[in-house]
């Protein structure tokens, strides 16, 4: 392994009319061009045979041009002198596994085994990359990994093996079952994550789903029983196993059944998501049956696995048993009279302390037992109950028993069926009640009386510090009444009132309210008919108010004199980092969109604190962009940028693309639906070979084409931070999508 290097290697490549392949490898500002022969490259690696066979192989004046940024220049150099020559030599520069993980890609499986033997046989051959826990995934087979942890015993390798990330990897039954062994063994790893498993083929068979359902899911759960250090395992979203017939999603009732088993069985999982896996009823039976015996597991995610009434009782039975469980979600499982029950259990359970029950319908009688439930559970902190039919009795119930609780800190009653008499109930127990910290009574037509009643109850209560009303109909009188509230009230830090009808003197008061509160940080005011008063309004109070952080006026008809004036506060506003302005300057000329794109980007230059700008749908244009654009080269502190559907069209990319190229701070980049075709979409490729810090680009519907398309993969070869691209409707067709499909081949993302 450690023989001599042959320099006979430079004088193979000696006379460039042979050559007919430029390689470049490497990033920004350091990539190194290698000249090689693509016959010699396409006869050693299978990699290089396929790669270079490609219709769509880039050629410029009669070379084969190919980007390898994912490989660094001297992992490279020793790559390509092993092609040539047959021997590998490595300095103690360059890093093994980087090596390793080269040669895989590439398939030079010789140099994999010998570097892999090093690798296992000595601690001192580590550099330990950052992203050591990626690399785990390309290592053939898991007794490499023991290996590893045995021989490699520094505080350093422990903690980054204790956890390992596959979800949404695509798993054969080799690799499961390779999991599997090593779990049995293994005595490191703590967290596992295997969300969203796909199977090994995209034509799975129905064959190959069987023989997943009982090799796969049995030997994972057969596992567990042997493990005992893992104490968190993710298997939402779950395609192992099969759902009996002609499906191959989730693990389904038999896959649960067997998870049910391993948990009898196992002393140290305290962490367990089984979410959205159609386990049914009978898996949940198996699953309750197994908390009566378990006594490690603290968290249990359950949600979306239809387990309905009897799951749901058999599980309530398992609370009067199990003293452990902390967390239990079962979200969306359609539980009805199950709920009834669980509230039942409630009464004898001391150890839950939160439970999510949203979507279930558990109605009149599951609501009215779990208020009673609230008086005499002296543990349960967070209880969510949203979309639930619960009406006025049951409403009164609970608010009766928020009077005599002492321990709940959240409550959700989102999305069902009180009004104005629950909400003064509410408002009434609010006053007595001195620990409920977070409520949500979103959709609920609580009207402009229950407005006022929670209103009164904020100058009296003392320890809420998140309320949401979120569509209740309150309107103006309801929202000056809790503007008068917020200039008493001491605790309050977030406020939700979006889509209550409070118009523009509803606004107002909420503005000189801000000149008056110190503790709220977000106000949400979506949809709610300000008008440009209230806009204006709103805007003098962010010149005076030195808390708020977060501030949505989405959808609220500003027009151009709300938004300007709103523009000119940020440029005093030392404290906003959120700011949304969606859908509200429609119908404006080209002069008042110049007017208040101008004052955006002067307040862009000059604001030192805002981060995230939402602008989207506000007919800005092409003029209008460039004057963002223009600010992006200055503004130092925007990171997420929001400008889908404002018409920029063309030109409007490329003045995007043109900041792109000098902007360092921006990662989140919007620009759904604004016909930027062919020109702007090269333009915002160009700028992907120059930007190194954003992350996300939506470019869903712009009209950019095959050859816009190809521009963008070219630039995805050279991009080192792009993470998500939406080129959703952009009529790529099967050139474009198949030159993105081999760049992605290329790149390490």
């Amino acid at each position: 392994m450690n023989s001599e290097p042959n320099h006979n290697f430079s004088n193979l490549l000696k006379t460039p009319k042979e050559f007919d392949i430029k390689i470049n490898v490497g990033e920004k500002p350091h990539i190194n061009e290698f000249k090689a022969h693509s016959i010699i490259l396409s006869a050693r690696s299978d990699y290089f045979k396929v790669a270079l066979s490609s219709r769509w192989v880039r050629k410029e004046e009669g070379f084969i041009i190919f980007d390898k940024p994912n490989i660094s220049p001297p992992v490279f150099e020793i790559i390509i002198n092993y092609i040539y020559t047959g021997t590998y030599s490595n300095n103690d520069e360059v890093s093994l596994l980087d090596i390793f993980i080269a040669a895989d890609e590439i398939g030079l499986f010789e140099i994999s085994q010998q570097v892999e033997k090093r690798l296992s046989e000595t601690e001192s051959a580590w550099k330990f990359p950052k992203d050591f826990i990626t690399i785990c995934k390309f290592l053939n087979g898991m007794e490499f990994y023991e290996k590893i942890l045995k021989t490699c015993p520094s505080a350093e390798v422990q903690e980054s093996v204790s956890s390992l990330d596959f979800s949404h990897y695509s798993c054969g039954t080799v690799e499961i079952n390779e999991i599997s062994k090593a779990l049995c063994k293994n005595t490191t790893l703590t967290s596992l994550n295997l969300s969203n498993i796909q199977l090994g083929t995209i034509n799975a068979t129905l064959y190959l789903v069987f023989f997943f359902k009982q090799s796969g899911v049995n030997a994972l759960a057969d596992a567990l029983c042997k493990n005992s250090v893992l104490t968190t395992l993710n298997l939402s979203s779950n395609k192992l196993g099969s759902e009996e017939e002609n499906h191959y999603n989730n693990l389904g009732s038999e896959g649960g059944k067997a998870f049910a088993d391993a948990l009898c069985k196992n002393s140290t999982l305290n962490d367990l998501s089984l979410t959205c896996n159609n386990l049914g009823s009978e898996a949940g039976k198996a699953i309750a049956d197994a908390l009566c015996k378990n006594s490690t597991l603290i968290f249990l995610n359950l949600r979306c696995n239809n387990l309905g009434s009897e799951g749901g009782k058999a599980l309530a039975d398992a609370l009067c048993n199990n003293s452990t469980l902390t967390i239990l979600n079962l979200e969306n499982n359609n539980l009805g009279s199950g709920g009834k029950a669980i509230a039942d259990a409630l009464c004898k359970n001391t150890t839950l302390s939160s439970l999510n029950l949203n979507i279930n319908w558990i109605g009149t009688e599951g609501g009215k037992a779990l208020a009673d439930a609230l008086c005499k559970n002296p543990t349960l902190k967070v209880l969510n109950l949203n979309r639930n039919s619960i009406g006025s009795e049951e409403g009164k119930a609970l608010a009766d028993a928020l009077c005599k609780n002492s321990a709940l800190t959240s409550l959700d009653l989102g999305e069902n069926k009180l009004v104005s008499d629950e909400a003064k109930a509410l408002a009434g127990a609010l006053c007595k009640n001195s620990t409920l910290e977070d409520l949500n009574i979103e959709c609920n037509n609580l009207g402009s009386e229950g407005g006022n009643a929670l209103a009164d109850t904020l100058c009296k209560n003392f320890t809420l510090t998140s309320l949401n009303l979120d569509d209740n109909d309150i309107g103006s009188e309801g929202g000056k009444a809790l503007a008068g509230a917020l200039c008493k009230n001491t605790t309050l830090t977030i406020l939700d009132l979006s889509s209550n009808k409070l118009g523009s003197e509803g606004g107002k008061a909420l503005a000189d309210a801000l000149c008056k509160n110190f503790t709220l940080t977000s106000l949400n005011l979506y949809d709610n008919d300000l008008g440009s008063e209230g806009g204006k309004a709103l805007a003098g109070a962010l010149c005076k108010n030195s808390t708020l952080t977060s501030l949505n006026l989405s959808s609220n008809k500003l027009g151009s004199e709300g938004g300007k004036a709103i523009a000119d506060a940020l440029c005093k506003n030392t404290t906003l980092r959120n700011l949304h302005l969606y859908y509200n300057f429609l119908e404006l000329g080209s002069k008042e969109i110049k007017a208040l794109s101008d004052a955006l980007s002067d307040a862009l230059c000059r604001n030192s604190t805002l981060t995230f700008l939402d602008l989207g749908y506000n007919n800005i244009g092409s003029e209008g962009v460039k004057s963002l654009a223009y600010a992006l080269y200055k503004n130092s502190t925007l990171t997420s940028l929001v400008l889908d559907g404002n018409q920029i069209m063309s030109e409007g990319g490329e003045a995007l693309g043109n900041a792109l190229c000098k902007n360092s701070m921006l990662t989140t980049l919007n620009l759904h639906s604004n016909g930027i075709g062919l020109k702007g979409g090269k333009a915002l490729a160009n700028a992907l070979c120059k930007n190194s810090t954003l992350t996300t680009l939506n470019l869903h519907s712009n009209l950019i084409g095959i050859k816009g398309g190809k521009a963008l993969a070219d630039a995805l070869c050279k991009n080192s931070t792009l993470t998500s691209l939406n080129l959703q409707r952009n009529i790529l067709g099967s050139e474009g999508g198949k030159a993105l499909a081999d760049a992605l081949c290329k790149t390490s993302r």
